[in-house]
């Protein structure tokens, strides 16, 4: 009879064993088939997800830099929008290295500068293994302005390096019967391009005087000059031409010959560094790699569009 009763109860183990066995399985089971369908779910969920920041990357750009160029920048964008609906161009506020740096971090499209990238630019680019391009989009001239109080009409470059490195600081050293009244300078921070191509091309080795005032925009530049009776400053051209009531803009003297500012329209076009001596290009910088999205918008820039938006802003057009 012991024997009897310790058969059944191994029998009885071995069937709750296989149960429980039977009973694991069929929940792995279920588990599995359950993480498979929610993968499932996450990928079919992920790929419109995708597709739509894909076409919503396609269709905005952004573009920022040089405060000369803003405007027509800002004109070029609206115009191209009007021509290709459901594209977002957004144009935002700022200057040359800015726009440079945002470029190179990848926060933004284009960039808009007047002037070269630096070496320190071309190395942080190389770093990150982007390849910038550019296109040369619209020349400039660089003016130099006063207030319209003020009796001088011209200026030579020897003497404009001389205001601005401190050598001649009173209004007499520069005009015959000017008073001894001191020189206001004012310029631009040092990451405006316009800044950086009025010192390689006037200042040469020397550097500002520690009074010259640093101003963070061409327009604060024109305030400036245009509130201080005895204030001198450099702006772009076409934002001299249209505060024009508010500033003089001073002819330039090179050697023995009086160069006057550039002519608005077809004899600007005509006009480059060699007959104007402030004269510069202005470029539009983006990442190689992202080309096919903005050759839309590059080649209205370039078109017969983008060209009069460049003339209309006292721009000389590109070659």
């Amino acid at each position: 009879m012991l024997v009897k009763l310790l058969r059944n109860s191994c029998i009885q183990r071995r069937e709750s064993s296989a149960e429980l066995m039977r009973t694991v399985a069929a929940s792995l089971l279920s588990l599995t088939v359950f993480c498979a369908l929610a993968l499932s779910g996450c990928q079919s969920g992920t790929a419109p997800q995708n597709e739509k920041q894909a076409a919503a990357d396609n269709s905005s750009i952004v573009v920022q830099g040089s405060d000369t160029m803003e405007d027509m920048v800002r004109e070029w964008a609206n115009g191209f929008m009007t021509d290709n609906k459901g594209v977002q161009v957004t144009v935002q506020s700022g200057d040359t290295g800015s726009g440079i740096t945002g470029l190179i971090d990848g926060k933004i499209d284009l960039a808009s500068a007047s002037r070269e990238l630096t070496e320190e630019e071309n190395k942080l680019a190389h770093a990150k293994k982007i390849h910038l391009r550019r296109h040369m989009v619209a020349r400039d001239a660089i003016a130099v302005i006063v207030n319209p109080q003020n009796d001088i009409d011209e200026i030579g470059l020897d003497d404009l390096r001389k205001v601005y490195s401190g050598e001649i600081s009173t209004w007499d050293q520069l005009s015959k019967g000017a008073k001894q009244e001191p020189i206001r300078v004012f310029g631009r921070e040092l990451s405006s391009g316009t800044s950086d191509y009025f010192k390689e091309h006037v200042m040469g080795d020397k550097n500002f005087a520690s009074d010259v005032k640093l101003m963070p925009s061409s327009e604060a530049v024109i305030g400036a000059v245009y509130g201080n009776r005895l204030g001198i400053g450099f702006v772009g051209m076409s934002q001299a031409r249209a505060n024009s009531k508010q500033v003089k803009i001073l002819e330039l003297s090179l050697r023995t010959v009086k160069i006057k500012e550039p002519a608005v329209g077809e004899a600007a076009n005509a006009l480059s560094a060699d007959t104007y001596p402030l004269s510069r290009p202005l470029y539009l910088y983006y990442d190689n790699s992202r080309e096919p999205k903005l050759r839309p918008l590059l080649q209205y820039v370039q078109g017969e569009k983008g060209r009069k938006v460049v003339e209309s802003r006292g721009f000389m057009t590109s070659p």
